[in-house]
């Protein structure tokens, strides 16, 4: 019940946000990229703690060699991927609105690849050792060195030439902005639910 009033939350926000967002009729931009901007960005907020979940808990199943940590590490690890994915597409959706092509090997584009990549193969690595208890430790390691693609996928945009800056061609208005942060709020309660079912599933089969 609780997982269906969330998603029925999520998606009637994100409904929402397409209908009535702000969308300035004199602007470089069409209406279009305004309303990716409200499915973009609550993914690529979600990719980011997902894959932070992974560090922080990868380091305390390093510290702590506690199961649950090493679970909570891997599920978080999956969904960061599948919502990475999810950002991916809809970054490339929104620069070909704005930019007029779908990759540019910009380097927020490139940075975040590099860290959905880096991510994948902490899967791949994971997976492809049959000791159990070598491949916890071994990914969890990994997942702290990869964790070095996340700040950088998010600093990507002011360190370097970056076609994100045109943004600020792209304004919010304030209410905007609100319904912009309830898209990112409930698509994060909807992710922390779906990492603890997810999480419950996992830690029974480890059992």
């Amino acid at each position: 019940m609780i997982s269906m009033v969330l998603v029925a939350l999520d998606i009637a926000t994100a409904i929402y946000s397409a209908i009535f967002g702000d969308y300035p009729e004199i602007t470089l931009f069409d209406a279009t990229s305004y309303r990716i901007i409200y499915i973009h960005v609550p993914l690529a907020w979600n990719m980011y703690i997902a894959f932070t979940l992974t560090f922080a808990f990868s380091l305390a199943y390093l510290m702590k060699e506690n199961v649950k940590y090493d679970t909570i590490a891997f599920c978080s690890a999956v969904l960061g991927i599948l919502y990475g994915l999810g950002a991916i597409v809809s970054g490339m959706l929104w620069a070909n609105e704005v930019w007029g092509s779908y990759w540019s090997w910009d380097p927020r584009q490139t940075s975040t690849l590099t860290a959905l990549l880096a991510y994948i193969g902490y899967m791949a690595l994971r997976t492809s050792i049959p000791d159990v208890e070598k491949a916890r430790s071994v990914s969890a390691i990994f997942g702290i060195s990869a964790y070095i693609t996340i700040p950088l996928s998010y600093i990507s945009a002011v360190m370097f030439r970056s076609l994100h800056r045109q943004l600020i061609y792209q304004p919010l208005s304030f209410e905007s902005h609100l319904l912009l942060a309830l898209r990112v709020v409930t698509s994060f309660v909807l992710f922390l639910f779906i990492l603890r079912i997810y999480y419950r599933n996992a830690i029974e089969e480890v059992k």
